[in-house]
This record gives C-alpha cells, sequence and structure tokens, in this order.
C-alpha cells in the first residue's frame, strides 16, 4: 500500500481552504490546513508536506509571496512544490505569473480563485505525482 501523500493549504478563508481540504481528503491526500503563514511554518517543521497549496492575500496583501520566496531559498524547504490559488487579480487588478515576475514569484504553478476541482486535482496530480 502505497503512502498517502501530503498537502498543506495556507489560506485565511476558512471556508475554501476547508472546500479544498475535504475534495482532496476525497481523493486520497493527506490535508492539513492554517490560516495565516505563522501556522504554515510551524506545521513545515514539524511535518514536511509533499505539497503547499498557497494562497497569496493574508493579514498581508504580500504574505503568500514572501512566504513562497522564503521557502524557495530555503535548502529545506526549496524543493516542496507550491502552488499558488488566489483571487489578487480580481481583488487588485494587479495581474501576475510565474512567466513574468518569476524572480518574486517563484511557485511551481498559479491558479486564479475559484479553481473547479477537475483543474485542482490535474494540477495537484502533475506537481506530486
Amino acid at each position: 500500500m502505497t503512502e498517502k501523500k501530503k498537502i498543506l493549504i495556507i489560506d485565511d478563508d476558512k471556508d475554501y481552504g476547508e472546500a479544498l481540504r475535504i475534495v482532496l481528503e476525497n481523493n486520497g491526500f493527506m490535508v492539513d490546513h492554517v490560516l495565516n503563514i505563522q501556522d504554515g511554518r510551524k506545521t513545515l517543521e514539524a511535518d514536511r508536506p509533499d505539497l503547499i497549496i498557497l494562497d497569496v492575500m493574508m493579514d498581508k496583501h504580500t504574505d503568500g509571496f514572501d512566504l513562497c520566496y522564503s521557502l524557495k531559498h530555503d535548502d529545506t524547504c526549496s524543493n516542496i512544490p507550491i502552488l499558488m490559488v488566489t483571487a489578487v487579480t480580481d481583488k487588485t487588478g494587479f495581474k501576475f505569473s510565474p512567466d513574468t515576475d518569476g524572480e518574486y514569484l517563484q511557485a511551481d504553478d498559479y491558479v486564479a480563485k475559484p479553481i473547479p476541482v477537475p483543474e485542482l486535482l490535474s494540477r495537484v496530480k502533475r506537481l506530486i505525482g
């Protein structure tokens, strides 16, 4: 029996994060959901996930960017894939992508909220097999 892949969701939208958690657990993943980057860091230290699903705007509008940048420059976490899932473009009008903003936005994949379930599962499976 293969071990379930672990996913950490860091998103301050409790309802959205819990909906993602339920979908992912129903598709065979182990999932933790935390509401801020401080709890995200604690969870990362306690139990390394196979994938991080990360919101951009939380306590500060740049929390997700800042955490992603920090993790991708940390030798112990840099190989954990990060899927950015956010509504920042809708809320701010600021458009960004890994292709054009890759130096600062070093996420492995990016998608706007809300993401349809089939697309979410496809991206998750592509990132962690």
